[in-house]
């Protein structure tokens, strides 16, 4: 009789096991690619010097839960263009998809649209 009820926890254990191991990822790890793919879009970003502020310019990024954009980010008109909005694009994708997946809420502010762009030490600043 022991045997067959230490049987049957086993295998309800290992059923339970199977509908946690699905390969959905966890928010968390949504929330880290997300992160991973904003480092490759600052990196990106950062690649170039910034010595001269007429080569560069700035774009929007990410996803509010409410709508609009999370932020502006600069980079540089010399870099391949269609190639990094196009990584842009792709984040703010993925974060309008997890913010609806995950019920995400968010403040509703609108961000400052920078005027442009000026170099300071080699790295761009946004002005406002």
């Amino acid at each position: 009789m022991k045997k067959i009820i230490l049987a049957l926890v086993l295998l309800s254990s290992s059923g339970f096991q199977s509908c946690l191991n699905n390969n959905e990822p966890s928010q968390d790890q949504e929330a880290q690619n997300l992160r991973v793919l904003l480092d490759e879009i600052e990196e990106i970003s950062l690649s170039v010097p910034c010595t001269n502020a007429s080569d560069w310019t700035f774009t929007e990024y990410g996803s509010k839960a409410c709508g609009g954009p999370v932020g502006y980010i600069a980079y540089p008109t010399t870099i391949d263009v269609n190639a990094f909005l196009a990584k842009i694009d792709a984040h703010r994708q993925a974060q309008e998809d997890y913010n609806k997946k995950w019920g995400i809420i968010s403040d509703c502010s609108v961000p400052a649209m920078p005027t442009g762009v000026e170099c300071q030490n080699g790295k761009p600043s946004l002005v406002y």
